[in-house]
């Protein structure tokens, strides 16, 4: 059976990623991890979107493109195109490529995209924050901060963004299902 999986976010190629992820030694060590999580969760039948911000070199996104499964999609990011790497080389790496994408009545975007342009889909899959969320102001309450000034905090994470950069998957793709699995 054929899964959709979604990541984000992996960086590969990227010489000085280890220094904003220290749960890595290295950029090698980074690398490898990735790679090894995504070749071997996903298989051949299977469809990954890739919301951006995949390969820093020519070298990654030649591995990238030959990735062994059924489609590879690439909702671009803020850094898919640097480093040498033209749209060309990029369309030629993936099966579909994309700015946004709605997708079984969610959007796929690399940043979150505003709260009103979601307008009936079910909630923005993106990547883009790392290890951040976007947060609800819902609940805020206003506060004087330090400096004097009125803040508002917010206390709730907004369940209409679903960030799968790797920071939030274990450093692997995780499944459509696994992703909306909370969403209404």
């Amino acid at each position: 059976m054929s899964k959709l999986w979604l990541t984000s976010d992996l960086h590969l190629g990227h010489r000085n990623i280890h220094r904003y992820r220290d749960e890595f030694a290295t950029a090698e060590e980074h690398h490898n991890i990735i790679w090894e999580n995504l070749a071997t969760t996903v298989g051949k039948r299977d469809t990954v979107y890739f919301l951006g911000d995949v390969a820093f070199d020519k070298e990654w996104l030649e591995r990238i493109s030959n990735l062994k499964v059924k489609h590879k999609v690439l909702i671009c990011g803020n850094h898919d195109l640097e480093h040498g790497i033209t749209m060309r080389d990029v369309v030629n790496a993936y099966d579909g490529v994309f700015a946004l994408l709605s997708k079984r009545n969610f959007w796929f975007s690399h940043a979150p995209i505003h709260p009103q342009e979601i307008r009936g889909r079910r909630a923005n899959i993106h990547g883009h924050l790392h290890g951040n969320m976007v947060w609800t102001r819902q609940n805020a309450t206003p506060h004087m901060n330090a400096e004097g000034k009125m803040v508002e905090y917010y206390d709730e994470i907004d369940q209409r963004y679903l960030n799968v950069c790797v920071e939030h998957t274990d450093w692997k793709p995780i499944t459509f299902e696994d992703a909306t699995q909370f969403t209404k």
